[in-house]
């Protein structure tokens, strides 16, 4: 389902109106309204189209609240195989492993950004920009 809240902040973030949004990605103005309000979901055809017009992915706009921790620590263990991910456990380090280069890649690229933040090299916009335009907006992202 999509997020109302992302929806807006990045529609917002691309300075552009409802109206601006909806042609470009070829609906109308108020379905564009009417899914930032949560009142109706487009469909997975309907996503892309929005998703192409901001320049992000479509998971971006994705809801991914989870209930809790533990249904976090469901999807890891849902992932585990599928990407290769391992526990790291090595004298005070806790972490993941990922025996994937884009996500290693993403992760080394995130923490730059993070500190960029911290250190106020870039604003708060610039922050929610490239995470809601991650991977779009990657410089690392080796596409295959």
């Amino acid at each position: 389902m999509i997020s109302g809240e992302k929806l807006r902040k990045l529609r917002l973030l691309r300075k552009l109106t409802q109206k601006e949004l909806a042609y470009m990605s070829g609906l109308t103005d108020s379905a564009i309204r009417n899914y930032e309000l949560g009142y109706r979901s487009p469909d997975n055809e309907q996503l892309k189209k929005i998703a192409e017009a901001l320049q992000c992915d479509a998971s971006a706009l994705v809801d991914h609240t989870p209930i809790s921790i533990f249904e976090f620590m469901q999807v890891v263990f849902d992932y585990e195989k599928y990407f290769k991910i391992r526990p790291l456990v090595e004298d005070s380090t806790l972490g993941l492993i990922f025996h994937d280069e884009n996500f290693n890649d993403f992760i080394k690229e995130w923490d730059e950004m993070r500190k960029k933040h911290y250190n106020e090299e870039i604003s708060d916009e610039e922050f929610d920009d490239w995470k809601l335009s991650y991977p779009k907006k990657s410089r690392n992202l080796k596409r295959k």
